[in-house]
């Protein structure tokens, strides 16, 4: 029952993610072969942290801040990256913009997946352990995915004009997962450090934690729209690419003197099919 309630959280946004990817899902088992390496980095970084053993004291703020950066999201998130490039490196199915995103989304929720059973185990109070976790802490290792996989697939698809913007996306990639994560934690840690001796600072903390969810929340959505909406255009062009290649045919086929005035065959002439992100990427910087 307790592996129930820690998993349920996990199981809806998988299934969140899957049906968001309306245009062309990715197979069942790339998504879990993805949870489980998330659950591998979850292992992994436990016992790196063991191994390099540095601690901070957790009545101090400043402590605190550093301990959620320091042993919290620089580890998590480089082990979470580590998994998705094992995943995704020569993947035959990562054939899409947002796939970036959803395979991202199955690491980031199989390492919240294990993490949830963990403590939910370990607490007497599992249930409203359960619950608070399942509406906080698992939503937000979803969107520090979502941002981890938005970038990757800019990397990936080489979605940039200039040398500064590759080496930006590539620094996103791990970057904006970890200030996310940082953030979220630290809000929570200094909260709890400053509880007892400087209340003023812990109902600070209360207002960023609100405001961290809430822009991660939004970035998420422009992200996953963003990379929604150029998938959307290179299926569709290439829908017209292969309407095109089929008349072209066509009128092969009959010898036609004159091709038909509502599609002209030489339109197409010459035209190969666009690759995932550069075209479209492309056309969209210089609108």
């Amino acid at each position: 029952m307790v592996i129930l309630v820690a998993l349920l959280p996990v199981i809806a946004l998988l299934l969140f993610i899957y049906f968001v990817d309306r245009y062309q899902h990715e197979p069942w088992g790339q998504i879990l072969k993805g949870v489980g390496m998330g659950a591998l980095s979850a292992l992994i970084v436990v016992h790196v942290l063991l191994i390099i053993n540095i601690t901070f004291n957790p009545t101090s703020m400043i402590g605190a801040f550093a301990d959620a950066f320091v042993n919290a999201a620089i580890p998590e998130e480089a082990a979470k990256l580590l998994m998705l490039w094992l995943l995704l490196r020569n993947n035959k199915y990562y054939d899409e913009y947002f796939d970036g995103i959803v395979y991202a989304v199955s690491v980031g929720l199989g390492f919240a997946g294990l993490e949830n059973i963990v403590y939910l185990i370990e607490d007497p109070d599992w249930i409203e352990v359960g619950i608070a976790r399942g509406l906080l802490s698992v939503p937000a290792h979803f969107l520090f995915a979502v941002a981890m996989g938005y970038y990757y697939s800019l990397v990936h698809y080489q979605c940039h004009s200039t040398e500064n913007e590759a080496r930006f996306n590539k620094l996103c990639v791990i970057g904006v997962p970890v200030l996310l994560h940082g953030s979220y934690d630290a809000c929570l840690m200094v909260m709890q450090a400053s509880l007892a001796d400087h209340p003023e600072v812990s109902a600070l903390c209360v207002l960023g934690f609100i405001a961290t969810c809430v822009f991660m929340g939004i970035f998420a959505f422009k992200k996953c729209r963003r990379l929604l909406a150029a998938d959307k255009a290179y299926f569709e062009q290439l829908a017209r690419q292969q309407m095109a290649t089929y008349w072209n045919e066509q009128q092969s086929q009959t010898q036609a003197q004159q091709p038909n005035p509502q599609q002209p065959a030489s339109y197409w002439d010459g035209q190969q099919n666009p690759s995932p992100i550069n075209g479209y990427w492309n056309n969209q910087q210089n609108q």
